[in-house]
């Protein structure tokens, strides 16, 4: 029997006929060790919490997988497999637990509950560190004590002198205070003494500090968790995607596999869409899996020369495996760098951003953990020359100045004309519009690209995803508040935070509680937002909106605002022929515009959205 890589388990809600249900959810959690000198036998017990016997494990993973590959090929709707998947400093009881409330919510989301679903709660193997545990080796001063009894020895050398260094010459002078200060005693030290006495401390301090930092970072264990994430959550998810690719394959009737990958791909079995919600390090994990999947010998992911030109173009597909067609990715605070979105450079995230269907980026200007913790750490790795190019993608900022100097700011979708609800079809808007604040400035992608940087649309991937900042975003997180509150931020509605609006944050989110790293999944519109996009994607999005209690008065007030006039010429200008579909389209991207705006949230729709699902054009990825 094949050892796997991963376990599964699936959850089951209370009171739930699985059976009758459209929707399925299952824990699958990578067994390496979050150590390696942890006996895997005992991870899959300790370290992923499935509870499965060690003997029995992959006849039990193996049976699951038959399950996962039967839902999906035997129902008579088109089934779709979306992949949930955590980030840095994560329990899997948490994550457990956080998989039951998305369970929750999709199964009791009238809209989502229609569609047939796996859904997986994806768990690599994360360290956690907290100051409050039950659990002694998540303390921070556990992980202190590991951290210095496995230092190197050269680390360990420096250390001790080091410590022994300072404590001698610290004794030294308590030793000489308390003589000075005896009625009986006096002593006048030279000026050559107090030099070795000053320089003593100051060499042994540096020493010391230059090993205490050391410690301090793998205390943090985000490189820990960035090494765990590489080598062990993207290939055992690869692993855990091929695995059901192939169980599908093998369950398609035929003698040989050829026949039998023939035979599906000649079946009327669309190819099941494979969508992703990812948080912080697990964007990272995200689209990494999506680049070891992608097929490079794909000839249409192969770049040619446009005869007559000197540009590029290419077609790549979504296509993934036998089976797999990529759908949506959904990140919020994606704990990658902001240069995945320059133009200058193919990289991981454009290799697999330009594969999916539909692509959304949640961030905050105000998430501390990604603007000083990762960007602290990542400037010890990151292949930088400047500080801007160091920041995190999860920081990205919606420009929404209405005057130069940030005092009043539009809400809503940002880029969307009021007078007749288009966006701006050129791919490029996004590099003027999406940017960073850095040295108390906000500043755009354009202004952060290198020097003779030439972008074209086709080259301005930027504009691939839907942007939604959450800076600003006042909501109620559950039916006990009282007042929309400030979720990620205290909601100041500033187009640049300063220095000790930051500190400020510090101080909420460490001592307050307030999750400014992770609040997009607390509060009610952007939860909505959130597991709407990623399960029903944008066009059934707007339609579901219909559904909401305020949408008559919204719809009825923006009916109220749209010039019909200017809408029509706007779809004539284009080329297209006037319907009510696309006029009703329009309408309800506005009103979701209303209720982001009521709420403070920033939104910069990718054109994309507007061309394709808005207005029905085909889509037309050549060049990205």
């Amino acid at each position: 029997m094949q050892n796997f890589p991963f376990d599964i388990k699936k959850i089951t809600l209370e009171n739930q006929d699985s059976a009758q249900s459209n929707i399925v959810t299952y824990l699958v959690a990578s067994n390496a060790p979050t150590s390696v000198e942890i006996d895997n036998n005992v991870s899959n017990t300790s370290e992923t919490n499935l509870n499965l016997d060690v003997n029995d494990a992959p006849n039990v993973t193996n049976r699951k997988l038959r399950e996962i590959a039967s839902f999906l090929t035997s129902h008579d709707k088109e089934t779709e497999v979306v992949i949930h998947i955590h980030g840095y400093n994560t329990r899997n009881k948490d994550f457990e637990n956080w998989v039951k409330e998305i369970q929750h919510y999709i199964n009791n989301d009238k809209f989502i509950n229609q569609k047939k679903i796996v859904f997986i709660g994806y768990y690599w193997p994360s360290e956690y560190i907290t100051l409050k545990s039950d659990n002694e080796d998540e303390l921070i001063s556990s992980h202190f004590g590991k951290a210095i009894r496995t230092l190197p020895i050269f680390f360990r050398t420096i250390y001790n002198y080091a410590s022994a260094g300072l404590i001698t010459t610290f004794a030294f002078i308590l030793a000489i205070l308390s003589l000075s200060i005896s009625d009986n005693f006096s002593l006048t030290l030279s000026s050559f003494t107090l030099f070795l006495l000053a320089f003593g401390i100051a060499f042994f301090a540096c020493l010391f500090g230059y090993v205490f930092c050391a410690i301090l970072l793998r205390v943090s264990i985000y490189f820990r968790d960035n090494y765990r994430a590489v080598n062990y959550g993207v290939p055992d998810l690869v692993d855990f995607i091929r695995q059901i690719d192939n169980t599908i394959i093998e369950q398609t009737p035929g003698n040989t596999r050829d026949e039998k990958k023939w035979n599906f791909a000649q079946s009327n079995q669309p190819r099941i869409k494979l969508s992703f919600i990812a948080h912080s390090m697990g964007a990272f994990v995200t689209t990494n899996v999506i680049r070891v999947l992608s097929d490079i010998f794909d000839e249409n992911s192969i770049p040619t020369l446009v005869e007559g030109t000197n540009q590029l173009q290419l077609q790549p597909s979504p296509n993934i495996g036998n089976v797999f067609s990529l759908g949506r990715l959904v990140i919020a605070s994606p704990d990658i760098p902001i240069e995945t979105i320059m133009p200058e450079r193919s990289n991981f995230l454009r290799s697999s951003l330009r594969r999916f269907e539909e692509s959304y980026l949640f961030s905050s200007q105000g998430d501390i953990i990604l603007r000083v913790a990762s960007t602290a750490a990542n400037y010890i790795s990151f292949p930088a020359n400047t500080y801007d190019r160091g920041f995190r993608l999860g920081n990205a900022v919606v420009d929404s100045r209405i005057d130069t100097a940030g005092l009043f700011m539009k809400y809503g979708i940002v880029n969307q004309s009021d007078e007749d609800g288009s966006v701006n079809p050129d791919a490029e808007s996004s590099m003027k519009q999406i940017g960073i604040v850095s040295d108390n400035r906000l500043k755009s992608l354009c202004d952060i690209l290198s020097r003779n940087s030439k972008v074209t649309q086709n080259e301005a991937i930027a504009g691939l995803f839907t942007y939604f900042d959450c800076t600003d975003y006042k909501d109620v997180t559950n039916e006990n508040d009282q007042e929309p509150k400030g979720i990620l931020t205290r909601a100041l509605r500033k187009a640049v935070l300063s220095f000790w609006d930051c500190l400020v944050l510090i101080f909420d989110n460490f001592v307050l509680g307030r999750n400014g790293h992770g609040g997009y999944f607390q509060g009610e519109l952007s939860k909505k937002i959130i597991y709407r996009l990623a399960f029903l994607g944008f066009r059934d999005f707007l339609i579901s909106l219909q559904d909401e209690p305020d949408y008559q008065e919204i719809f009825e007030t923006i009916d109220a605002q749209v010039d019909r006039e200017a809408v029509q010429t706007s779809l004539q200008s284009q080329g297209l022929e006037i319907d009510t579909g696309k006029e009703t389209f329009i309408k309800l991207s506005r009103v979701l515009s209303q209720k982001c705006e009521d709420k403070g949230i920033k939104v910069f729709l990718a054109p994309e959205r507007y061309l394709v699902d808005m207005l029905g054009k085909q889509r037309d990825r050549q060049g990205y």
